[in-house]
C-alpha cells in the first residue's frame, strides 16, 4: 500500500513539473485577463483544467500500477496478492486525485477560506481511504487465518468472526477520525475529557449489557457447548438454538423456549449432555423375601446374560445389593453405547422385556411394597 501511494505521489510531482507553468498557458492569453469576482478568467480555467487532469492523471497511474503489479502477482502461487491489488485498486485512485487537487490548487491565489475547504476535503478524503484500506484488510486477515484461529470449527467462526469484525472496524474508525480531527487543528483532548463524566454514566448504565457481551465471548472462545448441544444449566435441560451477544436459548423437550442472560450462563454449572461417550443408567429389581439365596443368584446371572447379550450394551454391573423395607434389591447399572435418547429407550424396552420374560420362565417373583402387621392381644 505504501508502495503505491509513494508512486502515486512520484506521479503526481512528475505532472507538477511538466507543467511548470501551472496556468498551462492560459496566462497569456490576453482575453482571459478579465476580472469576474477580483479574479481574472484564466485562473478560474486553469483550476478546472487541474481537476480534469487530476482525473486523468488518477486513470493512468492506476491502469499501469494495475498492469505492473499483475504481472507480478501472476508469477504467485496464492491468491492473496490478487486480493490485497483489488482492495488497493479503488483508493489509489481517489488518493492521487486528492494529491493533484491539494497540489494544483493552492497554487492559486484563492481565497483564503477556498484553500481552507480544500485542505479539509483532502485531510478527510486521506481519512476515509486508508479507514477503507484498513477496514478491508481486517476482514481478508480474519478470513484468511479463520481457520488456524477456530480451528476448523465452521459453527464458531461464524459466531465470533462478525463480532471481532465490527469490533476491530469500530476501533479503526474511532482511531481514523480522532486522527483527522486533531490534524485539523479540532480540540480533541477537550472533547474526550468533556464525554468522560458521561461515559461513566453510560458504562454503569450498559454494565448488564456488557457483562453478557463478555459472557458470549467467553462461550465462543471457551466452547462448554455449541448450537446443538443438549446441556442442562441451573434447573432447565434442552438443546442450544442460539448463542447471542447478549443471551443463550435453549429449547426444552417440552417445546418451551428459555432464555438466559449469557452472564448467568457462564456463572453456572454447565452440563453438556450432548457430550458424554455413552448414557450410564441404573435400576432396581427387587425379588420377595421368600425367594432362596440361590435363586437370588441365579437373577444375578439371568440378568448378567440379558444385559451382555443386548447390542447396545457397552458394559453393565449386576450385584445383589441390599435388603429393603419390601424386597431383595439386585442393583443394576449399565452404559448405553448409543448417546441418542431414543435408541437408549428403545434398548430399554428391549431389556425389560427380555428380563421379565426370563423371571417368568425361571419362576423368579418381582417385590411389591408390602408390609406385614402383628397384632398381640394383651390379657385384661
Amino acid at each position: 500500500m505504501i508502495s503505491l501511494f509513494l508512486a502515486a505521489a512520484a506521479t503526481t510531482q512528475a505532472v507538477q513539473q511538466v507543467y511548470s507553468d501551472h496556468t498551462f498557458g492560459l496566462s497569456r492569453v490576453e482575453v482571459l485577463h478579465r476580472q469576474v469576482a477580483g479574479r481574472p478568467l484564466w485562473q478560474y480555467a486553469a483550476t478546472v483544467l487541474w481537476i480534469v487532469t487530476a482525473f486523468v492523471v488518477a486513470q493512468v497511474v492506476d491502469f499501469v500500477l494495475t498492469r505492473w503489479v499483475k504481472r507480478l502477482t501472476a508469477k504467485t502461487e496464492t491468491d492473496l496478492d490478487d486480493k490485497l491489488l483489488e482492495i488497493l485498486h479503488r483508493p489509489v485512485k481517489v488518493v492521487v486525485v486528492l494529491l493533484m487537487l491539494n497540489v494544483g490548487l493552492h497554487v492559486f491565489d484563492w481565497p483564503r477560506m477556498v484553500e481552507k475547504g480544500v485542505g479539509v476535503m483532502f485531510a478527510v478524503g486521506m481519512a476515509a481511504a486508508g479507514i477503507y484500506v484498513a477496514m478491508r484488510l481486517l476482514d481478508l486477515m480474519l478470513d484468511t487465518s479463520k481457520d488456524r484461529l477456530f480451528a476448523g470449527d465452521q459453527k464458531l467462526a461464524g459466531m465470533m468472526l462478525p463480532i471481532m469484525s465490527r469490533t476491530l472496524k469500530v476501533f479503526v474508525i474511532v482511531t481514523g477520525a480522532l486522527t483527522t480531527a486533531q490534524y485539523l487543528g479540532i480540540p480533541v483532548t477537550s472533547a474526550i475529557a468533556g464525554l468522560g463524566v458521561g461515559g461513566i454514566a453510560v458504562a454503569l448504565a450498559a454494565q448488564s449489557t456488557l457483562a453478557n457481551i463478555f459472557g458470549s465471548v467467553t462461550i465462543l472462545v471457551d466452547r462448554p457447548f455449541r448450537v446443538g448441544d443438549m446441556v442442562r444449566i441451573q434447573e432447565f435441560e434442552g438443546n442450544v438454538e442460539e448463542i447471542g451477544l447478549r443471551s443463550t436459548r435453549i429449547r426444552t423437550p417440552e417445546g418451551h423456549l428459555v432464555t438466559l442472560p449469557n452472564k448467568v450462563v457462564v456463572d453456572a454449572g454447565i452440563i453438556n449432555i450432548a457430550r458424554r461417550p455413552t448414557i450410564r443408567h441404573a435400576m432396581t429389581i427387587g425379588l420377595t423375601y421368600d425367594t432362596p439365596a440361590e435363586r437370588v443368584q441365579e437373577a444375578v446371572k439371568l440378568l448378567r446374560e440379558i444385559f451382555k447379550a443386548h447390542p447396545l450394551t457397552h458394559d453393565v454391573w449386576v450385584y445383589w445389593r441390599t435388603y429393603s423395607a419390601s424386597s431383595l434389591d439386585i442393583f443394576v447399572v449399565y452404559w448405553c453405547k448409543s448417546t441418542d435418547q431414543q435408541q437408549f429407550l428403545q434398548a430399554l424396552d428391549e431389556i425389560n422385556v427380555e428380563i421379565k420374560r426370563r423371571f417368568d420362565a425361571a419362576g423368579l417373583e418381582f417385590a411389591f411394597p408390602t408390609q406385614t402387621i402383628h397384632l398381640r392381644q394383651e390379657n385384661a
